[in-house]
């Protein structure tokens, strides 16, 4: 897991062969205001969704992780909390769908909480299962995201 802000990216364009793409695609998103949408980056090897919803309480998020993809989360306007544990201190709650490269795990409570604002991003590896989507204290407020998938 990676918590950074924008101005930072840079120094993790050697953690993998794609991330100087994935941050590019970031960075023009953010100057050209995109829709919100499926945006194809590189083949499969490289793409993204741009997301506009609304946080929700703790309860009505789940805990998911990705054996395929990397997930770069990065929060374009507004905040949002998640949470992260390491796959190995996780219970599955579901079957691994490989279509959507997608697992969800049962709600634990030692997670480590990230509050993430505008310009600010996490980035999560396959160990790292992730609880996104999450209001501050109780407050569900609009934001915009961008999740770019790299493959591992």
């Amino acid at each position: 897991m990676i918590i950074d802000n924008m101005k930072n990216c840079e120094k993790y364009f050697s953690v993998h062969k794609n991330f100087a793409k994935a941050f590019d695609f970031i960075q023009k998103v953010v100057e050209e205001n995109y829709a919100p949408g499926k945006y194809e980056i590189d083949g499969v090897d490289v793409y993204a969704n741009v997301l506009e919803n609304t946080t929700k309480d703790d309860v009505d998020c789940k805990f998911e992780g990705h054996q395929n993809y990397i997930d770069i989360q990065f929060i374009a306007s507004g905040v949002e909390v998640m949470q992260i544990a390491d796959i190995s201190k996780m219970t599955v709650k579901s079957e691994y769908n490989p279509e959507k490269d997608v697992q969800f795990y049962e709600n634990f409570d030692k997670a480590t909480t990230a509050v993430i604002e505008s310009g600010e991003y996490g980035i999560f590896f396959p160990h790292d299962i992730h609880k996104p989507c999450m209001s501050l204290n109780g407050n569900k407020t609009a934001v915009k995201k961008i999740v770019v998938k790299v493959k591992v």
